[in-house]
C-alpha cells in the first residue's frame, strides 16, 4: 500500500493520566511529528492491512467536495443504522470521483455498500472458536459453559465483538445487539452488564451536555477510564477503523484523527505495551496479546463468513518455512483447511475477502532497483516476510508471461494476485549444499539477514560472524528474501553486512576463490594457502571445515564440490587435514543456538536449521530477542 500523507486538522490533546515516563516519551515524539509535517499512515505499519480496499474511493481527492442536496438521497447500511452518501463524504470513505459516478449511475450503492462493508455493517471481530481436534466451532459462551476456556476469557471476547459492532453467532455469522443476543440465548444473563458497557463503544457514551461521544472523546471527558479506552480502540481499529457512534460508520484511524475520533499520540503508542498493555489473552496458554495479533491468528469460516480462533495443539494457522501459504482458511463442511489463495482460486472466498486475508498475512509491493551499471530491475516485496521476486527474471525464466504482467499493469490483479501466483508456481527445491544462508521469525514468517538479526538482538555476535564466514567461505554472503549471493565487497554495498564484519570476515572469501601465488601466479587453495602462511590457518581450518559440512571441498577455480577423496587426489587438501575433518569430535561448539541458548557446532546447527521453500536454503530459526545482558553487546554499531 503507498503512503499518503495526510494534514492535521484538530489539535492533539495533552494526555494527562499516563505515567511519568511515558508522558516525556509521547510529548518528545509528538514534538519531532508537527502538525504542519502532517500525519503519515507510515507511522503505524501494523495497520496498513485494513485500509486498501477502499483506498480507490478515497485517493483521487484533490479539493473537498462540493456538497449537493441529492446526495442524501444515496443511503448505505452501517453499524446500527443507515447512513447517507454525504456522512461517508464527510467521513472521506467517498470521494469526488466516487460521489460523481454514483450520481451519474455509473456506481449504484450495491457496489459501494460492498466494497465498504468492512467500514459499514459486516462483522469483524473473532466470532467463536475452531476446535482443531474436531474441526468444529464453538462460540464464546459455549466454550465457557463446557469449561474449555475461562469465563474470564469469554468476558474479554464477547466485550470485543460488543465493542467492535456486534454479538455474532459463530455459525450463522448473524449479528446482533447485546440484548438481543441474551434474548436468544447467545450470550448468558451473567455477561449482560458487562456486555451493555462495552456497547456504548458502539452506540456512543452520553455526555451530560447531551452530546454522544466516541471511545477516545469519553476518554478525554473522564467518562472512560484511559487503559480500559485504549484497548477499546486497539480492537477497534484491528477490525476496520475507529467506530464513529454518530454517523455508526468505522473510520480509518488517519481520518479519526482528522475528525477528533483519535488523536496522534494515542495511535502511535497504541502497540507499545509500556503506554498500552496487551488486554487480551490466548484461552489456549493465557498468553496476553493485542486483538490484532489474535485476528492473524484466526481462519477465516467460509460458511459463516466470520473469523475462528483456532485452539488446540496443532497450531492450525502457524506459519512455516515448508510452506509459501499458511492456512487461513477453513469449509467445516466439507471438513477443510486451505490456504486464503486456495479458497479463492475454488471460489469459496471473493476478491475483497481474498484480498483482507492477504494484507493480515502479507503486504507485497513493486519497487525498482538498479545496479552498480545503472541497470534496473523490477522487484515484488514483502514487506512483511521479506520474500522477494525479481519480476524481469521471472519473466525471463517463463514461470510468468507478459499477458500476465499487463494485467498487472494495467490494475486487472493486484501485486498480491501476482505475488500468489508467483508463490505457486515457483517452489525452489531444498539445496542440501546450502549454508545457513539467514534467520526466519516463526511469529511473523520473516526472513531475515544474518546482520539484521544480529542488529535485532536476536542472534550473538559471534554466531553472527561464524555464519557469515560459512557464506563467504562456500560462495558469497546470502540475502535471504530471493538468496541472491555478494561477494564480500557487494554484501558492504547493499547492506548486507558492515564495514567491521566485513573485515571479520574478508579472508574466508579466499578458501573460496583461492590466493594467487606471488611468483607462479597460480590459484592456491586454502589448505596449501595455510602451508604457505598465507590465510590464517584458525580461519582457513573453519572455512574447510564449513564446506566439508555444506557438502564437500570447494575447488577454487573450477568452484565444484569434491569428496575428500577426490580433494586429495587433486591436492586441494592433504590427507592428514581430511582424517580430521571426519572427526566429529573436534567440531567446535562455536555457535549458540537462539532459541535453547545452548552451545552448538556449525553442523548441529545446519541440522536445526529449516529449509525455506521460498530459496531453498537454510534459516536459522529465532524468536524473541534475547535482551539486554551481556548477549546484547555483542554487537558494535
Amino acid at each position: 500500500m503507498k503512503n499518503k500523507q495526510f494534514d492535521l486538522l484538530v489539535e492533539v490533546t495533552t494526555v494527562k493520566q499516563e505515567k511519568e515516563i511515558l508522558l516525556n516519551n509521547e510529548d518528545r515524539v509528538l514534538e519531532e511529528h508537527k502538525l504542519s509535517e502532517g500525519f503519515k499512515r507510515g507511522d503505524f505499519p501494523k495497520l496498513n492491512y485494513i485500509f486498501s480496499e477502499q483506498k480507490n474511493f478515497r485517493d483521487s481527492d484533490k479539493a473537498p467536495y462540493s456538497y449537493s442536496s441529492g446526495d442524501d438521497q444515496f443511503k448505505f447500511q452501517g453499524l446500527r443504522h443507515k447512513v447517507t452518501a454525504r456522512q461517508l463524504a464527510e467521513a472521506k470513505l467517498l470521494d469526488t470521483k466516487t460521489m460523481e459516478q454514483l450520481h451519474l449511475g455509473l456506481k449504484s450503492v450495491q457496489e459501494i455498500q460492498r466494497a465498504l462493508d468492512r467500514l459499514l455493517s459486516r462483522p469483524t471481530a473473532i466470532a467463536g472458536l475452531y476446535v482443531d481436534w474436531s474441526k468444529g466451532r464453538l462460540s464464546f459462551s459455549a466454550a465457557a459453559r463446557k469449561q474449555m476456556i475461562e469465563k474470564m476469557i469469554a468476558v474479554e471476547f464477547l466485550e470485543a465483538q460488543a465493542e467492535t459492532g456486534f454479538i455474532i453467532d459463530p455459525a450463522t455469522g448473524h449479528k446482533c445487539s447485546v440484548e438481543e443476543a441474551v434474548f436468544k440465548g447467545m450470550v448468558d444473563e451473567e455477561f449482560k452488564d458487562k456486555l451493555l458497557a462495552a456497547e456504548k463503544a458502539v452506540l456512543g457514551y452520553l455526555h451530560h451536555s447531551g452530546k454522544v461521544m466516541s471511545v477516545f472523546q469519553a476518554i478525554e471527558a473522564r467518562l472512560l477510564e484511559r487503559q480500559k479506552g485504549k484497548r477499546i480502540l486497539e480492537a477497534q481499529i484491528a477490525t476496520g477503523g475507529v467506530i464513529d457512534p454518530v454517523r455508526s460508520i468505522r473510520v480509518p484511524p488517519d481520518v479519526a484523527v482528522q475528525q477528533g475520533l483519535l488523536n496522534h499520540t494515542t495511535l502511535k503508542f497504541l502497540y507499545e505495551p509500556a503506554s498500552n498493555a496487551k488486554g487480551f489473552h490466548h484461552p489456549d496458554n493465557m498468553q496476553a496479546m493485542y486483538y490484532y495479533e489474535l485476528l492473524k491468528m484466526c481462519l477465516f469460516d467460509v460458511d459463516s463468513k466470520c473469523f475462528l480462533l483456532p485452539v488446540g495443539k496443532r497450531k492450525v494457522t502457524s506459519f512455516s518455512t515448508e510452506k509459501a501459504h499458511k492456512i487461513s482458511v477453513v469449509d467445516i463442511k466439507a471438513g477443510a483447511e486451505m490456504s486464503k489463495y486456495e479458497a479463492y482460486q475454488r471460489g469459496l472466498v471473493d476478491k475483497f475477502i481474498y484480498l483482507e486475508l492477504s494484507e493480515l498475512e502479507c503486504q507485497w509491493e513493486e519497487s525498482t532497483s538498479f545496479d552498480s551499471s545503472g541497470n534496473s530491475s523490477h522487484l515484488l516485496t514483502d514487506l512483511k516476510s521479506g520474500r522477494q521476486f525479481n519480476l524481469d527474471e521471472e519473466l525471463a525464466r517463463g514461470t510468468i508471461d507478459k499477458t500476465l504482467v499487463s494485467k498487472y499493469k494495467d490494475n486487472i490483479i493486484t501485486a498480491t494476485e501476482l505475488a500468489d501466483i508467483l508463490l505457486s508456481r515457483s517452489k525452489a527445491k531444498k539445496d542440501l549444499n546450502s549454508p545457513i544462508a539467514g534467520c526466519w521469525i516463526p511469529d511473523t514468517n520473516e526472513r531475515i539477514s544474518l546482520f539484521k538479526a544480529l542488529r535485532k538482538n536476536l542472534v550473538d555476535r559471534i554466531t553472527a560472524i561464524r555464519c557469515l564466514e560459512a557464506q563467504a567461505s562456500t560462495g558469497g554472503i546470502i540475502d535471504p528474501s530471493t538468496g541472491k549471493k555478494y561477494c564480500v565487497a557487494e554484501a558492504v554495498a547493499v547492506g548486507l553486512i558492515d564495514q567491521l564484519s566485513a573485515k571479520q570476515i574478508q579472508q574466508c572469501e579466499l578458501a573460496f576463490t583461492g590466493l594467487i601465488h606471488p611468483v607462479t601466479k597460480n590459484v592456491l587453495p586454502a589448505a596449501e594457502a595455510m602451508i604457505m602462511n598465507m590465510l590464517n590457518k584458525d580461519i582457513g581450518n573453519r572455512c574447510l571445515e564449513f564446506q566439508y559440512m555444506t557438502g564437500g571441498l570447494i575447488d577454487p577455480v573450477s568452484h565444484s564440490r569434491l569428496s575428500l577423496e577426490d580433494a586429495i587426489r587433486k591436492g586441494i587438501i592433504d590427507a592428514i587435514t581430511a582424517t580430521k575433518l571426519k572427526d566429529e569430535k573436534l567440531f567446535i561448539k562455536c555457535l549458540t543456538c537462539p532459541k535453547t541458548r545452548r552451545k552448538l557446532s556449525y553442523k548441529e546447527a545446519l541440522e536445526k536449521a529449516a529449509f525455506d521453500c521460498h530459496t531453498g536454503l537454510r534459516l536459522l530459526e529465532v524468536n524473541q530477542p534475547l535482551g539486554t545482558g551481556i548477549s546484547s553487546l555483542y554487537f558494535v554499531s
